[in-house]
């Protein structure tokens, strides 16, 4: 058993409790009063009267404490919900560097991304959406689901720990998610990927180039989303002992100011058939939905969400009956 509506337990068992401490009450005065009527001749067997006053009061309990349970949403076991729908499918890949932390956007650029991105899934019904999240190395957090409650939820705790690795390898990130595609059998569902970073790629990483042409020839179009300012902003890394930030320096001792590189993500987009967007949340992302609309939906079905049984009908419906019983007796 579950509560939706939780936060309002206790107000609502106060009222009820309030309500049976007065029918209580009303309960004991009209024996008491009924007892001294009958003893002066003036009311006809006083404790059948009393047991029905209390039989009315127990249905019209019954009725109120129904009443607020349906109030409260309680709700039963999990069930899956069946879907069939119409939609694509996207994977989602998100750069959770360090350089991610840069705070040219607002809280910094890993926090307007999440936000961006868990406004977006909101919109999309019918698709299926995956998570990949990459740094030094890539891992797949969230498979191809049509239940986009459980990747919200797992984006929205992302944070700079998700990878151990430290790094940028955007082409990695890449490839992660075209193998994501490969394990699932549906060839005429038109694909993406969306593709979030500040586009910075560090020394070492692996060949983007050759990650784009591999998305080119499986005909899986990349949305790249640059988050971040040309301007950029010192990488944070960590606090000093006396409380002061920390900045992420080079060999030389210099302080390390990371940039969007718009030229990088303007050529994984143009390669793959994809776009290029200048995202700083809601706005740059909303721009995606023509390119992702224009890609071929096919029909699905399958169980999405798991979603609980809502009990409130059936409460409503006893409430209504131990009423109507109450004002008939």
């Amino acid at each position: 058993m579950h509560l939706a509506n939780e936060k309002w337990f206790w107000p609502l068992a106060l009222l009820f409790a309030s309500w049976l401490l007065f029918a209580l009450y009303t309960l004991w005065r009209d024996r008491r009063d009924l007892a001294y009527l009958g003893y002066q001749n003036l009311v006809l067997a006083p404790s059948v009267v009393w047991g029905r006053r209390v039989i009315r009061s127990f249905f019209l309990l019954l009725g109120l404490g129904c009443l607020l349970m349906g109030a409260l949403r309680l709700q039963g076991k999990p069930v899956p919900e069946d879907l069939n729908l119409r939609g694509i499918d996207v994977m989602i890949v998100l750069d959770v560097s360090k350089s991610m932390m840069s705070q040219d956007m607002i809280p910094n650029r890993l926090g307007a991304a999440k936000k961006a991105l868990l406004s977006w899934i909101q919109s999309r019904d019918g698709d299926r959406a995956g998570l990949v999240v990459f740094a030094g190395e890539a891992l797949v957090q969230v498979p191809l689901t049509m239940d986009l409650e459980a990747v919200s939820l797992v984006l929205d705790r992302d944070d700079v720990d998700a990878v151990d690795r430290g790094g940028t390898d955007i082409g990695n990130g890449i490839r992660t998610a075209l193998a994501s595609f490969a394990k699932d059998d549906q060839s005429k569902r038109g694909k993406a990927i969306l593709l979030i970073t500040d586009g910075e790629d560090t020394d070492g990483a692996s060949n983007i180039d050759d990650a784009c042409r591999d998305a080119k020839d499986k005909k899986v179009p990349i949305v790249a989303v640059g988050i971040g300012t040309r301007q950029g902003r010192a990488i944070p890394d960590g606090v000093s002992f006396w409380g002061e930030a920390n900045y992420k320096k080079d060999r030389s001792g210099r302080i390390v100011v990371s940039h969007l590189d718009e030229k990088v993500l303007g050529k994984i987009a143009d390669s793959t058939g994809g776009v290029f967007i200048h995202g700083d949340s809601d706005q740059g992302l909303s721009s995606i939905e023509p390119t992702l609309d224009g890609l071929q939906k096919t029909q699905m079905k399958g169980q999405g969400a798991m979603r609980r049984e809502e009990m409130a009908p059936s409460f409503g419906i006893l409430s209504a009956g131990a009423l109507l019983l109450s004002s008939l007796l």
